[in-house]
């Protein structure tokens, strides 16, 4: 019940309802002759008293369901159009998104304590946080995808079918028109739809392409999570000296380039500097009135 439909609430007319139901009472024989004036009064403002409550009632309650409406959560929404470079997305909870071009992801900004739901038309690869109590729920035209952590490649057909590949982990897949149907989906295993049912079948390693790793963009995103997704798909080993340098913000494209030409492009663009350590080459700040190494 809205606010607007409890405004329109009419006053009872208990009087004239009362003075009908005596009535009745007295054609009943149900109303004493002694008293009876007394009895009718008494009887008359219970009535009325009953009625003031019930409003009232229906009124905490129609506040209370309010009140404790869940708000719709906002999705956010990556739209790659016909960009040729993989669009990189670091979720809040650490798991790397690869969007393909042509396609549309929608996440929210934040995940709700129960699951981390999040939509796909077109094609992207998931690498997920593992996340035992949280499980993350990916929904397509045809399907929903459930895993707790692992790496998968998804492509949807807008609404003609769709098809994934397990990378590594395990993955339900259930159909959303019978959510009955499903199946899980392992390593080296890859499933489709087909006439509304899923198949699942054996893939050989030439199947799949590392498509995902071949133009990387990174759009607006910290450095903490670039270098993280670099770390995981090259032969880099990039270091952050300190956590306020990990929070900078960069957006940047690598295509093919070594651990050397990454690392000038980014302390070019963020006015840091680099040295290596160890084996590991460690981004740091420039201190004021210093040039960058």
């Amino acid at each position: 019940m809205h606010m607007e439909e409890i405004k329109e609430i009419r006053p009872i007319h208990s009087r004239q309802a009362w003075d009908k139901l005596y009535a009745r009472l007295q054609d009943e024989n149900l109303v004493a002759e002694q008293g009876g004036e007394v009895k009718s009064k008494f009887l008359y403002y219970s009535l009325r008293m009953a009625a003031v409550a019930l409003i009232l009632l229906g009124i905490g309650f129609a506040l209370y369901l309010n009140l404790n409406r869940r708000p719709e959560i906002a999705m956010l929404k990556l739209n790659t159009s016909n960009e040729t470079a993989t669009l990189i997305k670091t979720l809040e909870d650490g798991s790397v998104i690869y969007i393909a071009q042509n396609s549309l992801f929608s996440f929210p900004a934040r995940f709700n304590p129960a699951s981390r739901n999040v939509e796909l038309k077109g094609e992207a690869f998931f690498d997920i946080a593992p996340d035992a109590s949280k499980p993350f729920i990916i929904e397509t035209d045809e399907a929903l995808i459930q895993v707790l952590g692992t790496a998968f490649n998804v492509k949807t057909k807008n609404g003609t079918g769709f098809e994934l590949f397990v990378e590594r982990g395990k993955v339900k897949v259930c159909l959303k028109k019978d959510p009955s149907h499903s199946e899980m989906v392992s390593a080296g295993e890859k499933i489709s739809t087909l006439n509304q049912s899923l198949f699942k079948s054996k893939f050989a390693a030439n199947e799949t392409s590392l498509w995902y790793k071949q133009r990387m963009h990174f759009k607006d995103e910290k450095l903490s999570d670039i270098i993280s997704v670099l770390n995981r798909n090259f032969s880099t080993n990039f270091v952050l000296a300190n956590n306020e340098t990990g929070k900078h913000k960069l957006t940047v494209t690598f295509q093919n380039e070594s651990a050397g030409t990454m690392t000038e492009l980014i302390c070019a663009a963020l006015n840091l500097k680099s040295q290596t350590i160890n084996g590991s080459v460690v981004f740091s700040e420039v201190k004021e009135g210093a040039k960058p190494d």
